[in-house]
């Protein structure tokens, strides 16, 4: 964790010594002064994500959360998320929606922590969307079991998918995926991993279109996350 935040954290002092510098040689005019500026922020937004992934999972690893829990509406949350996500979709012209039960329909509801659901949630479909070139699609949905004794949370994407032999990989902590550009704190999937496992679920992840690679499309990833509903025993999927 102190390795990951040395990076924002030195992009930070190295911004404000240029501008300083600038400024000193004579040299501050509107457009550097603003892209030292530019940088600044993106350094600090850096930071304040990398720690509060560190936070949530310090949530996540906190032994008080069986006390926590209540029933929560998985639908109602997973849609609260996605509508969150809608502007920097937008921005980044993907088209994020959800499919699924609406909420308070029957078989969404489940024991767990609120704000740990959420947060796993929130890292689903964050990751999903950082993956996802412009142009792509993003998908939250809920699956109801058939016979009421589980409901799954998926999130699917049309990204570049991820290698079989880096899926159990991936939700490590601080495991970046390898040929991959993306800016991240490589603590979301861990996130994941660690709220599932608190609520007694199972996390997996696929190719959202097996033999993608048959048609030259990318295969994209497919995370399922499935919950055994209250007074049910987890069934194989």
């Amino acid at each position: 964790a102190a390795h990951q935040l040395k990076t924002p954290l030195a992009g930070l002092r190295t911004q404000a010594e240029l501008a300083a510098r600038d400024i000193d040689g004579g040299r501050a005019d509107a457009a550097t002064m603003k892209h030292s500026l530019r940088q600044i922020a993106f350094s600090s937004q850096r930071a304040a994500h990398m720690v509060n992934q560190l936070l949530a999972m310090a949530r996540a690893e906190d032994a008080g959360l069986e006390a926590r829990r209540r029933p929560v509406d998985l639908a109602a949350v997973t849609r609260a998320v996605v509508r969150d996500f809608v502007p920097r979709a937008m921005e980044r012209r993907i088209d994020l929606g959800y499919e699924g039960p609406e909420p308070g329909s029957a078989g969404t509801r489940l024991m767990a922590e609120p704000v740990l659901l959420s947060e796993m949630v929130r890292n689903l479909v964050d990751n999903a969307l950082r993956y996802t070139p412009p142009g792509g699609t993003v998908t939250a949905r809920i699956v109801a079991d058939a016979l009421g004794q589980a409901v799954s949370l998926q999130v699917e994407d049309s990204g570049p998918g991820i290698p079989a032999a880096e899926r159990e990989a991936v939700f490590r902590p601080f495991y970046r995926a390898l040929g991959t550009q993306v800016d991240g704190s490589g603590l979301g999937l861990a996130i994941v991993a660690e709220v599932a496992q608190r609520h007694g679920a199972e996390v997996t992840v696929a190719d959202a279109r097996p033999g993608g690679a048959e048609t030259s499309a990318a295969p994209g990833a497919l995370f399922t996350v499935r919950f055994a509903l209250p007074g049910k025993r987890s069934a194989a999927p």
